[in-house]
């Protein structure tokens, strides 16, 4: 398996280990995985399909290249995506962004306070902290 780049080995156990992490302490190393490198770049920003790529990653498996109905691992991935997503937007790092006419492009974009959190010595106890 290929992990995207900047996405450390796998931390969970599988899908599993995904779905019964506690939501903040996973969306927050998904954040730090998914934009390592980016905090001094102008307009940080990731397509959704990349999210889920990391986080299939952060468990230790990987995702069909055609990605077609609600099967799983997919399923499961896609859902716990978008509630790290809602994690993220509620600390506000980061918040979704769709875009185009006819074929919509769906990005995820580092917010302004994204940044510090990935700089700070431990950036998941930061983006936790936003939270509280």
């Amino acid at each position: 398996m290929t992990l995207p780049t900047g996405t450390p080995g796998p931390q969970f156990a599988g899908p599993e280990g995904l779905w019964t992490a506690d939501p903040e302490e996973l969306a927050a190393r998904l954040f730090v995985a998914v934009f390592a490198g980016q905090g001094a770049v102008p307009l940080p920003q990731k397509e959704v399909s990349e999210v889920y790529a990391t986080l299939a990653a952060l468990g230790g498996y990987s995702l069909p290249d055609v990605r077609s109905g609600n099967t799983q691992p997919l399923g499961l991935t896609v859902q716990l995506a978008q509630e790290a997503i809602l994690i993220w937007e509620r600390a506000t790092v980061a918040t979704r962004l769709s875009a185009g006419a006819g074929p919509v492009s769906h990005t995820i974009t580092m917010l302004r306070f994204g940044p510090g959190v990935l700089s700070a010595p431990d950036p998941v106890a930061a983006l936790k902290a936003r939270l509280h």
